[in-house]
């Protein structure tokens, strides 16, 4: 595909662990969120078969920004998301992607990360996952924060490469704490696996 084709070149765009995907079941991705460029470079790995079973989860003050945006938020199957509330709205979308068997690419930090470190996780990808156990994969995408990181408009050339860790079950996620609810159990699990795939 041509977007694949121009993250390797401009790039160098490279996976590790891709084979984790699974080719015979539904799956969540929860990949790090530090810039504009990192859903375009994990759709730019996956293959068309997984693209047109795959939803994306994006933050509403860009799906929402103008008419454009509305209609390539459609085209591109992205689900309104509002971080800063947890709205129940963008859990519902969430939840009906996975009860329709359809892949979900859900960012658990809610928004991009600054300093390009790694952030708290968001409880909804616990709600999610604890109403619909499916088998989620933790991800690490390396390098975009320096091609374009937040605040700038024009990317500039840097090696970016996106680590796919291995399935997990999101029931094995919840660690029995007594102080806290399973969906943030399973949030916290989550995140020291994405965090894992960062070192």
């Amino acid at each position: 595909m041509a977007q694949a084709a121009l993250m390797r070149l401009i790039f160098g765009l490279r996976a590790e662990g891709l084979e984790h995907l699974p080719k015979d079941r539904q799956w969540v991705l929860t990949p790090n969120h530090v810039s504009y460029l990192d859903p375009s470079a994990i759709a730019a790995l996956l293959d068309w078969n997984q693209l047109r079973k795959t939803y994306w989860a994006g933050w509403t003050g860009i799906i929402f920004a103008n008419p454009v945006m509305r209609f390539l938020s459609r085209l591109g199957k992205i689900l309104p998301v509002e971080p800063m509330r947890a709205a129940r709205s963008s859990l519902a979308f969430g939840a009906a992607i996975l009860k329709d068997k359809k892949n979900l690419v859900w960012f658990p930090e809610g928004e991009r990360s600054a300093s390009g470190e790694l952030q708290e996780f968001k409880p909804g990808i616990g709600m999610l996952l604890e109403q619909f156990p499916v088998c989620v994969i933790p991800v690490f995408v390396h390098g975009t924060h320096e091609a374009l990181p937040p605040g700038k408009i024009f990317a500039r050339p840097h090696a970016i490469r996106v680590v796919f860790g291995t399935p997990l079950d999101a029931r094995e996620l919840k660690r029995g704490d007594r102080d806290e609810q399973p969906h943030q159990q399973i949030a916290k699990a989550l995140h020291d696996k994405v965090a894992e795939l960062g070192t």
